[in-house]
Formats: C-alpha cells, structure tokens, sequence
C-alpha cells in the first residue's frame, strides 16, 4: 500500500492507475508548490482584498466573480505582477467556497511540472465527495465545466473553456460532509442539464455523459485514520499557523 503524508496525516493511495502516478509524481514535484489554507479568513475580509486588487487592476469593484475571472484572463502573462495575479486568483476561488457555503479547503498548488491526464483515466472525474479524501486540482487559467455550470457562466469566451488535459504538483482535501449520487439529483445534475443545452453547439460540447466532459476532480487518496471533518479542520487551522510555505492572501501578510 502507498501512502502519503502531510502535516502529520497519513492518506493511502487509491487503487487506481492514475491515482499511483499521480502520487508518484507528487512525490518527484511536491517541492514545486506551497500549502493553501482557505479557512479561517472572514467574508469581509476577502472581498476588502480582491476589492483592492481589482482597482489595482484599473476597474471598479464588483460583486460579479464571473467578470472578476475575466480580468484576472485578459492580465494573465501581461505587464500586472505574476505573484499578485496568482494572489487574486487564489482569493477569487477562496471568496467563491465562502458565498457558495462550500467547505474549507486546504491543499497543495500549483507547481510548474505537468503530467498529462490520458483519455483512459476520464472516468475517474467524480463530482462525488468523500470526507477525508484527496481531489487532483485543475490547473489551467480558465474553467471547466462544472464550474461554468455552477457560477451560470452562460457568456463565457470559448477560449476560456478549458476540459483538464494535465496536472501539476496540485490538489486539495475535501472537508465537508459525503456528497452521494442521491445529493447531486437536485439543484447540481439541473444546473449541468441546464448549461450543456445553453453551451452545447458554441462550446462543442461532446453529450453531457460522456467521459470526454470531464466533470469534477479525479480523487487520488483518502485519510488513513478515522478523524471528524471538524476534528481535521482544526488541525489543519493549526498547521495554518505554523507553515512556513504556504501562500500569503493578504498584502502585509495573513490576517
């Protein structure tokens, strides 16, 4: 059995091909990336920061993250300092898991090796969620489309529609309560339906079940020991505020 660790929690490997190379490949790149810990920061005190980076940007703030994503594309690779365009985008997707009543999030991003995702490993996405386990992250400066199909980004640019063909030194934990196949036949199966119609023909979309869509995240490992979602969250609060290599949200430093 192949096991990973990461502030003093052992996760084991699933046994799937793409979940070992990934893990193997997290181990030859991991030094690549620093931690991210999107909990314990206030509502208010994200949107003050994205509020200040977007007039940095040249534009009036706005509460519309989908025109937000839009900056942060059109200054991708432009004259706009890279970190801090990294430091926008992180505080984006962390304001996004606030609103949205998602859990908190913690992980690993964003690395700079790639290892390509083949077609034979398009059967692992899942937008099924179990407490505990491990998600590959996506990489790419664009979304997929669960993404666009929650956020009802019906007037996204084609070209900022971008199915996950690689993957980096990247992923994050899932800390919220187990999400089933009965959880996603409401409002989540709906708003998928709902947006492949809308986005079928423009974005050349393949049917909305098969694997080349590529919804959700591919899990790679799960949590050794049996520990609450409240019990983990605290320690990894803790560790929060003990890592030396994590991703600074706030200029001047964490709150």
């Amino acid at each position: 059995m192949t096991t990973l660790n990461f502030n003093d929690l052992e996760f084991e490997v699933l046994d799937t091909i793409v979940a070992k190379r990934f893990a193997k490949f997290l181990k030859e790149h991991i030094h690549e990336s620093k931690e991210f810990y999107f909990m314990g920061d206030s509502e208010d005190q994200v949107l003050t920061e994205i509020d200040k980076m977007v007039y940095l940007l040249g534009h009036e703030p706005t509460r519309n993250m989908n025109k937000i994503h839009d900056y942060f594309a059109d200054h991708e690779g432009g004259n706009f300092d890279e970190p801090e365009m990294s430091r926008l985008n992180n505080l984006i997707h962390y304001y996004e898991l606030i609103v949205n009543g998602f859990p908190p999030r913690w992980g690993y991003m964003v690395g700079t090796t790639d290892m390509e995702i083949f077609p034979a490993d398009y059967n692992e996405f899942t937008l099924l969620r179990k407490p505990g386990w491990l998600y590959v992250n996506y990489p790419h400066v664009g979304k997929h489309f669960a993404e666009i199909a929650y956020s009802r980004d019906y007037e996204i640019a084609e070209h900022q529609y971008i199915p996950q063909n690689m993957c980096r030194p990247s992923f994050h934990i899932w800390l919220g309560e187990e999400i089933t196949p009965y959880h996603l036949e409401g409002n989540m199966n709906l708003l998928l339906a709902r947006a492949h119609k809308k986005l079928k023909d423009r974005l050349n979309l393949p049917d909305l079940d098969h694997p080349d869509m590529r919804i959700g995240y591919i899990p790679f490992a799960k949590l050794s020991d049996d520990i609450n979602t409240n019990e983990l969250t605290n320690h990894l609060l803790k560790c929060k505020r003990q890592s030396k290599n994590q991703w600074e949200l706030f200029d001047g430093g964490r709150q």
